[in-house]
C-alpha cells in the first residue's frame, strides 16, 4: 500500500474520533499532524512517518488486531494488522481462517482419479461430453478479448459446475469477480497429458477447470499464487461443497486447477 493510502486511512479514523476536521486527502499536512498529536500514546518526538505508522498500530489495537509493539515501525505484523482492519471495515467481520493447518478439507464425493471406480463412473476420456453454461461471462486467459458463456465438460459434472458458478456470482457479484479475476478462464475439456507427467490430465475427461493461470502458475505455491489468498476462501468452499478438489489446497501447486476427482 502507498503512503497516501495510509494517511487517508488514519485521517478517516481521526475524523470518526472527532480529532480531525480537515480533508481526507492523503497529505501529511499540519492539520493531520495536529490531530495525531491528540493521541497521547504517540510520542511527540517521533518523526511524522513514525507518528503515522504508530497511528495505524493504534487503530489495529482498537479493532482487536495485534500489530506488534507500538513503535512506529512498519513490519510484517503491522502490515497484517492494517490489512485485517481494512477487511473488517469493508466486510464487517474478520477475514476467514485460511491457513492450511487449520482448514478441514472435505473428502471428494467424486471417484479417485486413475482407479477402476473412476473408469466405471466417467467412461473413456473424451466421452459423454456436453455443454455447460456459465453464470457470468468468462474471458479466455490466453485471449482476454474473447468472451465465452459456455464450455465443454463431462455430462456428470455439468449440473455441479453450473451450480458453483451461480453461487460464485451470487456471493461475489460481477465487479468483485472481475477484480479477483475469477472470470479469467483457462479451459475445461482438453485431451492432453498432465503437465510435468505422462498420465492423461483430468481435462481429458472434461472434469477439470483452470482459472487465471497467469497469476496461479503450475509451479507456484501459497507464497505466490493469488488464489491462495484469504479473499478466495469462499471461492474454494463453493467448489469443495460440491466435492471438487483443489490441487492448490491439497498439494500446494497448480492453484489454477480444480477437478471433480479425488487424488
Amino acid at each position: 500500500m502507498s503512503t497516501t493510502e495510509l494517511i487517508k486511512f488514519v485521517q478517516t479514523w481521526l475524523t470518526e474520533k472527532g480529532y480531525f476536521q480537515g480533508a481526507v486527502n492523503g497529505n501529511m499536512d499540519p492539520s493531520t499532524l495536529h490531530a495525531i498529536s491528540k493521541l497521547t500514546e504517540i510520542p511527540s518526538d517521533w518523526s511524522g512517518k513514525r507518528k503515522l505508522i504508530g497511528s495505524v498500530q493504534l487503530i489495529c489495537k482498537e479493532y482487536g488486531v495485534d500489530p506488534g509493539p507500538l513503535d512506529g515501525y512498519w513490519g510484517p505484523d503491522t502490515k497484517h494488522g492494517y490489512e485485517t482492519v481494512i477487511f473488517i471495515r469493508n466486510k464487517g467481520q474478520k477475514p476467514p481462517v485460511w491457513r492450511p493447518e487449520e482448514i478441514t478439507l472435505p473428502v471428494s464425493r467424486w471417484p479417485k482419479q486413475f482407479t477402476q471406480e473412476f473408469d466405471n463412473f466417467y467412461g473413456p476420456k473424451g466421452s459423454s461430453l456436453v455443454i455447460a453454461q456459465s453464470a457470468y461471462p468468462l474471458k479466455l486467459s490466453w485471449n482476454p478479448s474473447q468472451i465465452v458463456n459456455r464450455f465443454t465438460c463431462h455430462q456428470k459434472v455439468k449440473t455441479s459446475v453450473e451450480k458453483v458458478l451461480k453461487d460464485v456470482l451470487a456471493h461475489y457479484g460481477i465487479e468483485e469477480i472481475k477484480r479477483l479475476r475469477l472470470d479469467f478462464f483457462g479451459g475445461c475439456y482438453n485431451d492432453r497429458a498432465m503437465r510435468g507427467g505422462t498420465k492423461p490430465s483430468m481435462h481429458s475427461w472434461g472434469i477439470a477447470l483452470d482459472f487465471d493461470p497467469k497469476n496461479n502458475d503450475l509451479h507456484w505455491g501459497r507464497d505466490r499464487a493469488t488464489f491462495a489468498r484469504p479473499e478466495y476462501e469462499a471461492w474454494w468452499r463453493m467448489w469443495e461443497n460440491e466435492g471438487w478438489t483443489s490441487l492448490g489446497r491439497q498439494r500446494n501447486f497448480d492453484w489454477m486447477h480444480v477437478q471433480a476427482a479425488g487424488i
